[in-house]
């Protein structure tokens, strides 16, 4: 009874599985289609979110997809990138490994996924929360902050790192500057 009224988190099953058959080759959308359909892994232990507890995602785009809902305590989204990948006792395949910072600078983290399920995790790490879907979009969110691949001086580097990664349009970029410029973002 109480799941009726719990909100979706993501995009339907069915469109997150089109997803990863439309962007990746045969092999790897089966592998990842035929993953896991989980909120958390199996074998997974410790905060979600942690080399040994890695976030389910589908495929790369299941990373951007879900780092691009993903809120801090006062409700800012990120700035993310990937800083590459690694292994973990708790998964066969490897592991992506990602740098986020709130958009107000006051949470920094890494985060690390796995990328072989069928479908995003509706879980998130101690201390976020994961924005829920908005029906009337029909998709999830269609702005993210971040790129899947490493920047140089991150936050600071981010900017063109999105105009390149989302096409060269100067609307993503001119936005990034705006963020970083009201904030102090310090490594901690």
């Amino acid at each position: 009874m109480l799941g009726l009224f719990k909100k979706q988190i993501h995009e339907s099953v069915e469109i997150q599985r089109q997803d990863v058959l439309h962007a990746y080759p045969e092999i790897f959308a089966k592998s990842i289609i035929n993953g896991e359909d989980c909120d958390q892994i199996a074998d997974g232990y410790g905060p979600i979110g942690s080399l040994t507890n890695p976030i389910p995602v589908n495929g790369a785009i299941g990373e951007i997809k879900y780092l691009g809902k993903l809120r801090g305590k006062t409700g800012n989204s990120l700035f993310f990138h990937r800083l590459g990948n690694t292994t973990s006792s708790v998964c066969k395949t490897s592991i992506d490994i990602y740098e986020v910072v709130c958009l107000d600078g006051t949470q920094w983290n890494t985060v690390y996924f796995n990328l072989h399920h069928p479908r995003r995790s509706n879980l998130a790490p101690p201390g976020y929360t994961l924005m829920p879907f908005i029906k009337g979009l029909k998709i999830d969110s269609p702005i993210d902050f971040g790129v899947n691949f490493p920047v140089e001086d991150f936050p600071f580097g981010l900017p063109r790192a999105i105009d390149i990664f989302y096409g060269g349009k100067g609307i993503l970029e001119r936005k990034v500057r705006e963020c970083l410029a009201k904030s102090n973002f310090s490594r901690p």
